[in-house]
């Protein structure tokens, strides 16, 4: 099938099918703005040729390039797109018409196209503007090798750990190029008699360089990283057996011992069920409560407690749940916690449910051991038996360093006191003390922060020491009871960090290996490319385990700067529209000095449609042609903005800032609408001079 039959197809007949109408006109319009834009750039090129030295640049691209190739296409094309015109007159002379026409009035073209440019400038403007700044940002934020890590954290399931199992089992991923474990905790430093606490990574400096952490002097850490013991057992995944269980009985019947999560509070229900009342919530403490395990309503996420039996009698799914007597506490607005307390003024306790996935299992008890569970109506303390009457007198302490309270002590008829809360700032039993199996490497990168802290001339640093004891906790060695702190250890500074605003160091991960340590932190996984990382996140979030990465927060960004780009291109909007005004009154005017002219058009034989198709061709080559110096007109203010920001970055020690950018699709968006605002300016004019009477327009004074 041929062009010409194709266009014949869509040739003004009796069109009934409006998709086949809509088709044509696309068709149609598209043919008309390529041929404007390829003789307006025509034009351009001719009026290059004439500019004193660059001219003979053009004439010899135009001799060598334009006229032995590029002309010989440019005719056939033209050809193509006027296949379906057999007996009208071809649009690329009414093209070149009304290119005369507007050159007819220089000045009134010019000043029309200068104030489309204007408003078209405006628009780029704005939204190079918002494009540049959002660039700058995200530049700053991340760079392109931060886009495909992410960062692993345990998630709410505690049977799950960061350990050599589960690194393996990443490192077996599709996609996945590096895996490198940190492991964080707390250091109690001593320097020059003075003693503080800071934040102490054990890790290698493939962490530190993908971190993009600049040192500033010295040395970074050895490259040696963990030989760490895999731990007993598999890393746990998502169980896909259900179990048989009965709503609201218990589990297994064993007592447990347990803890709230980390950095973490409980809801507390009256039921186990989160339908039934919420009584308040309960926050983590040192000793732990005690439970049992009873099944109750599913609740999400599902898997691996929230869903994991089913009731056959009630058709219903059943979750994990923990019955035990623990203290009430309110949440606050700004997320504090506060206690609740009776009309004495002690401390509330109440025998409720807890989801066990804000749970960590600590131990289960074997059959026959005392259980520390009380019934909803005993008041005994929640480390007697239920059949022990007891009274409580309570004192509750707002939360001081670090504690969440201080003691709430029961006394039971045989005068015997049972400590049953004590605060983290004042447990009576000491942690553990800890020993290295072998000499750790007494080597560390200290951050700027900590030698502020330290009082450490930067120039003085490397080759300082200090002692430091390290606090480890359960978290991170599993057969550990409590927390263990290990003995004061010499290590000196080979390294420093450009980080002010932190207090930490970093040490080889290999240390912790002598302590050992079993589990990590925080695990960094490193990508191939940036393309695979929804994937394998969701494989990884899959397991059970937490994720977080740079993407989440450029993404963030994204949708800020998107949002803004809408209201600037709203504000730019009304520019534009200030300027197709001026467009339109200048076509408005042109059709009247061109009454008669249209008339004599009309009696020579030209048609209605061809003398609508020759205004339209005027308000697009004005449209296209503001768009073109819109771009122009943004592109240089922008530049000149980004000139004046720098010189006063520059003079405060930063770099060139540029802070606009105009993407190719942008440009493109820019040209099209422009052409579009032209064609919608001059629809009306041009529908007058169509249907102007040729007797009435030779008569028009």
């Amino acid at each position: 099938m041929t062009l010409q039959s194709i266009t014949a197809a869509f040739r003004p007949k009796k069109i009934k099918d409006t998709t086949v109408l809509v088709f044509r006109t696309i068709y149609l319009f598209t043919c008309f703005f390529l041929m404007i834009v390829f003789i307006v750039l025509g034009k351009v090129f001719v009026l290059l040729k004439r500019i004193p030295l660059a001219g003979k640049v053009f004439s010899t691209i135009e001799s060598i390039i334009w006229r032995p190739q590029i002309n010989r296409g440019y005719i056939k094309f033209f050809s193509l797109l006027e296949a379906s015109r057999f007996s009208e007159v071809k649009r690329s002379y009414l093209i070149n018409l009304a290119l005369k026409n507007l050159l007819a009035k220089k000045t009134r073209t010019f000043i029309t196209i200068l104030g489309m440019s204007v408003g078209v400038g405006i628009i780029v403007l704005l939204l190079s503007l918002g494009y540049g700044v959002e660039k700058l940002v995200i530049g700053k934020v991340a760079s392109l090798d931060e886009l495909r890590i992410i960062d692993v954290s345990m998630g709410e399931n505690t049977a799950l750990h960061l350990d050599q199992n589960f690194m393996k089992k990443i490192q077996g991923l599709k996609n996945v190029q590096k895996v490198i474990p940190l492991i964080s905790m707390v250091g109690k430093l001593t320097y020059n008699k003075a003693n503080t606490d800071s934040i102490v990574y054990a890790t290698s400096k493939d962490y530190i360089d993908f971190s993009k952490l600049k040192l500033i002097q010295g040395k970074m850490l050895s490259m040696e990283t963990n030989r760490f013991t895999p731990t007993a057992g598999e890393v746990a995944g998502i169980s896909t057996v259900i179990d048989e269980g009965t709503y609201a009985e218990t589990t297994t019947g064993k007592s447990i011992d347990f803890n709230i999560l980390p950095d973490d509070v409980a809801p507390v229900w009256e039921q186990s069920s989160i339908t039934s009342q919420l009584l308040g919530y309960t926050p983590r403490i040192d000793e732990g409560y005690q439970g049992i395990e009873y099944w109750g309503d599913m609740y999400a996420p599902f898997s691996p407690y929230g869903k994991v039996a089913y009731d056959k009698y009630m058709e219903k799914f059943l979750g994990k749940w923990v019955r035990s007597r623990v203290p009430l506490f309110t949440k606050l607005a700004d997320g504090s916690i506060q206690p609740q307390l009776n009309t004495l003024g002690q401390q509330i306790y109440k025998d409720a449910f807890i989801p066990e996935k804000n749970l960590q299992i600590i131990k289960v008890h074997e059959e026959g051991q005392v259980l520390g569970v009380t019934t909803p109506d005993s008041s005994a303390s929640a480390l007697l038996s239920t059949d022990q009457t007891a009274s409580y007198s309570a004192s509750i302490d707002q939360s001081v360093g670090g504690g969440i309270f201080e003691t709430v002590s029961a006394s039971t008829s045989s005068e015997l006191e049972v400590v049953s809360v004590i605060s983290t700032a004042s447990a009576t039993i000491g942690p553990k003390v800890l020993a290295f199996t072998s000499e750790p490497s007494k080597t560390a990168v200290v951050s700027s922060g900590m030698l502020n802290l330290l009082s450490i001339p930067a120039s003085k640093a490397v080759g300082t020491k200090f002692n430091v004891s390290f606090i480890i906790t359960k978290n991170l060695k599993p057969d550990l009871e409590g927390r263990g702190i290990t003995s004061e250890t010499e290590y000196q500074i080979i390294g420093v960090i450009d980080d002010p605003k932190v207090t930490c160091f970093f040490i080889p991960i290999s240390d912790m290996d002598k302590l050992g340590i079993t589990n990590y932190s925080q695990i960094k996984i490193v990508l191939s490319k940036q393309d695979f990382l929804p994937e394998v996140r969701k494989q990884i979030e899959t397991l059970g385990f937490r994720t977080a990465s740079t993407v989440d927060t450029v993404t963030q960004i994204e949708s800020l700067f998107a949002n803004l780009r809408v209201i600037l291109a709203l504000m730019g909007m009304v520019a534009l529209g200030v300027a197709s005004l001026g467009m339109f009154n200048t076509l408005t005017v042109s059709l009247l000095e061109r009454t008669r002219e249209i008339g004599g058009m009309k009696t020579m034989g030209v048609i209605s449609n061809e003398v609508q198709d020759l205004f339209l061709a005027e308000a697009m080559i004005l449209g296209l042609s503001g768009g073109f110096g819109g771009l122009v007109l943004g592109y240089i203010i922008g530049n000149l903005i980004s000139l004046l920001i720098s010189v006063i970055a520059i003079a405060n020690g930063q770099g060139y800032l540029n802070l606009t950018y105009i993407p190719l699709f942008l440009s493109s968006f820019i040209i099209v609408a422009s052409f579009f605002v032209g064609l919608l300016t001059g629809l009306y004019p041009a529908r007058r001079a169509k249907h102007i009477s040729a007797l009435n327009a030779l008569r028009y004074e």
